[in-house]
């Protein structure tokens, strides 16, 4: 199947769990092999549920020029600034989120492209480290602009019901809602995005946007949210740490892990297609 790669122009890269290792550091061959695709017209480009602020300085390591996905999907955008997609949420949905949030007691942020935004005192904070954003802490959300991600926390699963509940209405006219556990099963996190903004649809306007199809795209993955990517691409690859599922629908498993810089094996695959004139 890697006679699939002498096409490859682009290749789409998960972050936590396939890109970075556990210290959350890019591995010394990806850090060198990324540069070095470049020159055959080979890039490589980043899809994750990470901020814009967090995953920039990734692609700032990479010395990736073009623009990469980011908040799985929300926002397409290039280090220099230039934004190719912004999945806003209405006003209209965001002003229902903090209603059904206050009166089920649950716990809310959101995110624009730039920040993170809290109210004082509020107890999830911690909990949103994970997406490396400014955090800006505002009064309260009135006037809140151009929400790309709204997320609400719940301690229990009844109060987390009753807010899915409530937007049972409005997810049919467009925005998206996600259920999620914490790994230390102490709450419930309800995701809400545009209907469509996901790593998939984004990515397919991301390969537009460059000008490419789907048989010069290549993507790299660990995860759930990864899957419909694995539907898309020429040739995927899961690393050897991923969930059993992904790896089924690959074309190829690495023999290392993330810890391990699995994309590194994979870049350094795809430079020996290229090396040997079967690539660009």
């Amino acid at each position: 199947m890697t006679h699939r790669l002498k096409d490859i122009k682009l290749i789409v890269i998960d972050i936590d769990g396939t890109l970075v290792d556990q210290h959350g550091n890019v591995g010394e061959k990806t850090l060198q092999l990324a540069k070095e695709l470049k020159k055959h017209n080979i890039f490589c480009t980043l899809s994750s549920a990470r901020s814009f602020h967090f995953s920039s300085h990734i692609a700032d390591d990479l010395e990736i020029d073009i623009p990469f996905v980011t908040l799985d999907g929300a926002l397409i955008k290039s280090r220099n600034g230039n934004a190719v997609y912004r999945g806003i949420i209405k006003d209209s949905f965001v002003h229902k989120a903090i209603a059904l949030a206050e009166d089920n007691y649950g716990k809310i942020t959101m995110c624009d492209e730039h920040n993170l935004f809290v109210t004082p005192n509020n107890a999830v904070v911690k909990e949103y480290t994970k997406l490396s954003a400014p955090i800006k802490e505002i009064a309260d959300f009135t006037g809140v602009k151009d929400i790309l991600e709204i997320l609400i926390y719940c301690e229990d699963k009844a109060s987390m019901k009753n807010i899915k509940h409530g937007f049972g209405f409005f997810e049919k006219l467009g925005v998206h809602l996600s259920v999620t556990k914490s790994p230390r099963n102490d709450y419930y996190l309800l995701t809400i995005k545009n209907k469509r903004s996901n790593k998939l649809e984004s990515v397919k306007r991301l390969v537009k946007h460059l000008g490419f199809n789907k048989k010069n795209v290549a993507v790299i993955g660990d995860w759930h949210n990864d899957m419909p990517l694995f539907d898309f691409g020429a040739y995927n690859i899961a690393v050897k740490n991923a969930i059993p599922e992904l790896k089924r629908k690959a074309d190829y498993v690495t023999n290392s892990t993330n810890n391990e810089d699995a994309v590194g094996e994979v870049l350094e695959l795809v430079k020996a297609h290229a090396a040997n004139g079967t690539g660009s």
